[in-house]
């Protein structure tokens, strides 16, 4: 979707939400039809328990929806074959954020300033 140029002169384009606790739904018999197209989520919240946003997990033979902002935060898509890869961040990265740039769609999962060589997950 296009942002006409008058509301991107509105919105900040850099959008970051902290999180540090986080909900996992592996979802079995998903379907557009019965409005669970993902095979999984995570649902990521702030220390006062407020929504930072969510991030789904789509087959990766499906297109994937542009990333967005939205009053429950920042949606982030990402392919099935990367839940593991995003859920290892998630147990041994801290502190971490999503980010969204609302002109590209872009987004991410991001850390925080990390030592260099502390090897986590070892």
């Amino acid at each position: 979707m296009k942002i006409p140029k008058r509301m991107r002169e509105l919105l900040p384009i850099h959008v970051t939400r902290d999180f540090t606790r986080y909900v996992v739904y592996y979802i079995t018999g998903c379907s557009p039809t019965i409005g669970l197209p993902q095979e999984a989520e995570i649902d990521c919240f702030n220390d006062e328990n407020e929504r930072a946003g969510i991030i789904y997990f789509f087959p990766d033979n499906v297109p994937l929806l542009p990333n967005q902002n939205t009053v429950n935060g920042i949606y982030l898509y990402y392919k099935l074959s990367r839940f593991a890869d995003v859920m290892k961040m998630l147990k041994e990265e801290k502190p971490l954020y999503l980010y969204l740039n609302t002109v590209t769609s872009s987004g991410y999962i991001g850390t925080g300033f990390e030592p260099v060589g502390e090897q986590e997950g070892i």
